[in-house]
């Protein structure tokens, strides 16, 4: 019993990193583009370089967190005392001073970091927490299952209650909402999480020290391509999905479906929130195969799963085709969410046997959360070339045909190449190949 309330307590971070992640992912280009008018081009170039400084942000965080000694340990007073300032400032992404083009720019720019830094302290301290609440590899499988379930229940509130908030009260008030939902559920992870005593002889590495420790791992390498690819799959996923219902859907009014009448948010929030929901049951049918196949395999196999759901969406072209191709991509979409911790704390371990025993978690996470980072730079140049080379109208109710294809190629074409670069990279990885005993 008291495993089970450390493990749900624990994932009640990832309830909250989910809805600061993805309510940002999948509303904020949308509202500053297609709400406020500012250039599809600039927001897509301004997202690449925010990508960039990820890439050398949460690595710096993983360091912080690694040299930090306090007797509250290395990584909880992190998430105790950033918790109320990551909701207050996730709370003024949505508070824009003015509708000037230029100064709406400089304000998203500005106040993007300043959220993200935090985010990143936060972020990564927690995640560092998992292989010491979780030691075994069925202790991970678990609470990685845990923290999905958690994550799912945000999900659903990150695509189906904000759009339909911002659309409803305004993204000023969806944005008091979620911001105290973020600050509470990470203030709920630590209850009775407790660290293991830091060895006194610790080695603390610097940058260019970190960087070789990392990439000298071959198993890290491998799972960071997956997980980048992984990233750039929900990144596309979370920040395309207004644009593809209002413009390769048509759901621009109210539509009626299953006998039901819905707005363009509520659609959307159907669209995916639907399949989010059905990965909750997913996940107890995907433990037993990972347990049954490994890690590895175990991935490769989701990674194709999630391709036919792609192609669909790709060519969907109304709410019932649409929701079709978010159905399909339900069992791909639930190994995304399961794989990456248990197999990132198998790379910890491994490096860990290594160098005599030195665990590196906030090393490794810190490289990985900033590497994976990649995603959105290449997201957002993607976006930027895609939508500026098609003839993308910002705050426009009417697309050409070109614009639209454009959308489409966004939310499916891309994302399946990232599957397939999934598949290729846990394929090469040279760990997690058996099974996993009780």
């Amino acid at each position: 019993m008291q495993r089970i309330t450390k493990f749900v307590s624990y994932a009640f971070g990832n309830f909250a990193n989910t809805i600061a992640y993805e309510v940002f992912q999948n509303r904020i280009k949308f509202y500053y583009v297609d709400v406020l008018g500012v250039s599809s081009a600039l927001i897509g170039t301004l997202w690449a370089v925010y990508g960039l400084w990820n890439v050398i942000n949460d690595p710096l965080m993983g360091q912080l967190s690694d040299r930090t000694r306090s007797r509250f340990g290395r990584r909880i007073p992190y998430v105790a005392f950033g918790a109320i300032p990551l909701g207050l400032s996730f709370f003024f992404l949505w508070t824009p001073p003015t509708h000037s083009p230029l100064i709406l720019a400089v304000y998203f720019f500005i106040i993007l970091f300043i959220f993200d830094t935090i985010y990143s302290l936060i972020y990564v301290a927690y995640n560092a927490l998992f292989p010491e609440v979780a030691p075994t590899p069925r202790d991970r499988i678990d609470l990685s299952v845990t923290r999905e379930i958690l994550g799912a229940v945000a999900l659903l509130l990150a695509f189906i209650l904000a759009p339909i908030l911002a659309e409803s009260v305004g993204y000023l008030a969806m944005g008091a909402i979620m911001g105290v939902l973020v600050a509470a559920g990470y203030l709920i992870s630590i209850i009775g999480v407790k660290e293991k005593k830091v060895p006194e002889n610790e080695e603390n590495m610097g940058m260019g020290a970190s960087l070789r420790a990392a990439f000298g791992s071959v198993p890290f390498r491998w799972f960071l391509g997956a997980n980048v690819a992984k990233e750039y799959i929900w990144v596309a996923l979370a920040g395309m999905l207004p644009f593809w219902r209002k413009y390769a859907l048509g759901i621009q009014a109210p539509i009626e479906v299953f006998g039901m009448k819905l707005g363009g948010g509520d659609a959307e929030a159907v669209l995916l929130g639907v399949p989010i929901l059905l990965c909750v049951p997913m996940f107890f049918i995907w433990r037993p195969i990972v347990a049954r196949l490994g890690y590895r395999k175990a991935w490769i196999t989701g990674a194709f799963a999630i391709i036919p759901g792609l192609l669909m969406m790709a060519l969907a072209h109304d709410f019932y085709t649409g929701l079709l191709g978010t159905l399909l991509m339900v069992p791909g979409l639930t190994s995304t969410l399961l794989m990456p911790f248990p197999i990132i704390s198998e790379v910890i371990d491994d490096d860990a046997k290594r160098h005599h025993g030195m665990s590196r978690e906030g090393l490794f996470f810190g490289m990985n959360s900033g590497l994976t980072k990649i995603s959105f730079s290449l997201e957002g140049i993607f976006f930027a070339l895609i939508m500026g080379a098609t003839g993308f109208v910002a705050g426009s109710d009417i697309q050409s045909e070109a614009a639209i294809v454009g959308t489409r190629l966004l939310i499916g074409g891309v994302p399946i190449l990232a599957s397939l670069c999934i598949a290729f990279c846990m394929w090469r990885y040279p760990l997690g190949r058996d099974a996993i005993k009780s």
